[in-house]
């Protein structure tokens, strides 16, 4: 009887834990915003640059980028006048790469925040530039060289609240995406 009894419970993990998998599987970059849950109590947060950069990194190395050619915060030089820090750097072949990560982000949640990702004209940056007096003078970078990849903090959200409640994009299917965008970046090397 106690071994019928545990059967049956091997069961019914077996068949919730399968059902909450397929969930998280379904959800990618093309709409995880359609999971996107506004309830009371709920919060909304956002990967920030220390997050993103571990995994940058791990996709670089996966994709067989050597570690010892890959640099987090290198200062670029465009022309005579534009120099912008990178938040990853790397070199493959003879060439140097990079992903500027652009910290900021915004409510209402909005599926045109990925826009920059296809449409060339919205690939811009802006960097804040500060001197040791504490002034903050601004440099748009526009464009962005084809070689320097723009990865948007605000694209990369995910749900919580302090219940413990489970969110279909929870932090882990945020870096989910965050991934699926650099492996896509990645094809054009």
């Amino acid at each position: 009887m106690k071994f019928k009894l545990l059967f049956i419970l091997l069961i019914i993990g077996q068949v919730s834990f399968a059902q909450s998998s397929t969930t998280s599987s379904s959800i990618d970059s093309s709409n995880y915003y359609n999971f996107y849950k506004d309830e009371p109590g709920s919060s909304t947060n956002w990967l920030r640059e220390s997050d993103a950069v571990p995994i940058i990194i791990d996709e670089l190395i996966k994709e067989g980028i050597p570690y010892h050619t890959i640099s987090v915060g290198d200062l670029m030089k465009i022309n005579d006048s534009t120099r912008f820090v990178v938040t990853i750097s790397f070199e493959k072949g003879d060439k140097t790469y990079g992903f500027l990560y652009d910290a900021g982000h915004g409510i209402p949640l909005d599926r045109h925040d990925r826009d920059f990702l296809t449409v060339q004209k919205k690939v811009h940056f802006v960097q804040a530039e500060r001197n040791i007096n504490g002034d903050t003078h601004f440099k748009r970078i526009d464009p962005i060289p084809k070689n320097i990849f723009l990865i948007e903090e605000t694209c990369y959200w995910f749900q919580f609240d302090t219940k413990g409640t489970s969110y279909p994009v929870n932090k882990q299917i945020a870096e989910y995406i965050l991934r699926q965008d650099i492996k896509e970046y990645l094809k054009y090397l």
